[in-house]
């Protein structure tokens, strides 16, 4: 977990000298964060998903847990859009996704140094009901308030042919197709086996480079001091409203439903997680304000070696 944390914070470190350094072409980042969005995190997105094991968590308090605690974390930031950013609405967004995302990685990563290969499995039910949930939300948060305003029938399209909610369904699918005995069967014989682990093969080594370059885009994005004066305010919401409420909201849900046990951890970890990597490409692409939104990752990244152990040790103490 710290060695994860540790990382990410150096390649945005990396991320930001190299732009302002080495590399200070708009189109050679414009063109990575594309890369990113349309690319590499759909086949991130798509071979966790697919390949997660569900069968042996009982998935009832679990998904109850999470789908109400996300739930909360939306309404939360929607509760407070003018204290935190007055009348701007990318600003919003970018409070938005701080609030409601998180580090896929850094999520993992932490559940398997929990639990080992129990905690690989629970974190995997958890992306399964927290990505789709942080991935359409943001969608809609920046359709409506975003600089590219969205209406009606453009609202849709923006969902639906959201590459990262799309990977999501085709994850899901691959993941529930592959578990029915004809088709298993049927993807077990030599032929259709080659081809399915040479895709799997592709679609991991594009996957396994999204992070990274999505960390280095988030440092790219950086101008000047980590947090410059004028975004003090939201990039202070963003932290607040993330390592604070939405992670005790989620404890109190478990007590509440006396759900206790690793799983139960799980659920605190991901709600008090650094936001995605990816919600700096969303806000490029989507009309959101990207420098923000590159100041509230990188704040968030950095705070959450002191926030995330803390929220862990609390959810030992009492979920155990």
């Amino acid at each position: 977990m710290v060695i994860a944390l540790v990382g990410a914070v150096i390649l945005i470190g990396m991320g930001s000298i190299f732009r302002h350094r080495f590399i200070p072409s708009p189109e050679f980042w414009s063109g990575l964060e594309k890369l990113v969005y349309f690319v590499l995190l759909p086949c991130l997105l798509v071979t966790g998903l697919a390949d997660a094991d569900f069968a042996s968590i009982e998935p009832g308090p679990m998904v109850l847990v999470l789908a109400a605690s996300a739930s909360f974390a939306a309404l939360l930031a929607y509760a407070t859009r003018r204290p935190a950013a007055g009348q701007n609405g990318p600003a919003f967004t970018s409070v938005f996704q701080g609030t409601v995302r998180f580090n896929t990685y850094i999520g993992v990563t932490t559940a398997a140094a929990l639990f080992g290969s129990d905690g690989i499995a629970i974190a995997a039910l958890a992306n399964a009901v927290l990505i789709p949930f942080g991935n359409l939300a943001s969608t809609l948060a920046l359709a409506h308030y975003g600089h590219h305003k969205l209406r009606g029938s453009a609202v849709v399209l923006a969902v639906f042919l959201n590459p990262l909610i799309l990977a999501c369904a085709v994850g899901l699918a691959a993941n529930l197709i592959g578990s029915v005995p004809g088709v298993q069967s049927f993807l077990d014989t030599p032929a259709p086996d080659a081809v399915l682990q040479l895709l799997v093969a592709v679609l991991g080594l594009l996957g396994g480079a999204a992070l990274p370059i999505g960390l280095f885009c988030v440092g790219a994005g950086l101008r000047g001091r980590l947090v410059s004066r004028q975004s003090l305010r939201p990039v202070a919401a963003a932290l607040v409203l993330r390592f604070i409420p939405v992670p005790a909201a989620t404890l109190g849900l478990c007590l509440l439903l006396g759900f206790t046990g690793p799983a139960a951890v799980v659920c605190v970890v991901f709600q008090s997680l650094p936001t995605a990597t990816s919600s700096y490409v969303f806000a490029r692409r989507l009309g959101g304000d990207a420098s923000l939104m590159a100041q509230i990752t990188a704040a968030q990244t950095v705070l959450s070696g002191v926030v995330l152990p803390t929220w862990i040790l609390v959810a030992l103490t009492v979920l155990m």
